[in-house]
């Protein structure tokens, strides 16, 4: 949990700093993700295309609803 002053220095950031934290994160998710073993990698990669897949799905099923 987040102390009370982190949220409201978050809450204080304009959108081009919160672009930069957003920007500082993914680099180091990616180079945690480059050092690991390649069928390593790739369970995790596909474990995400799974995830955004089902997501995709059911947003779809909801659309669908109002067409």
């Amino acid at each position: 949990m987040l102390s009370e002053a982190k949220l409201q220095a978050y809450r204080e950031m304009t959108p081009e700093e919160r672009w930069s934290e957003v920007e500082a994160l993914m680099t180091f998710a990616w180079r945690f993700l480059k050092e690991l073993p390649p069928e390593e990698l790739e369970r995790r990669l596909a474990y995400d295309r799974e995830q955004h897949d089902k997501a995709d799905e059911i947003i779809l099923a909801h659309l669908r609803r109002y067409s």
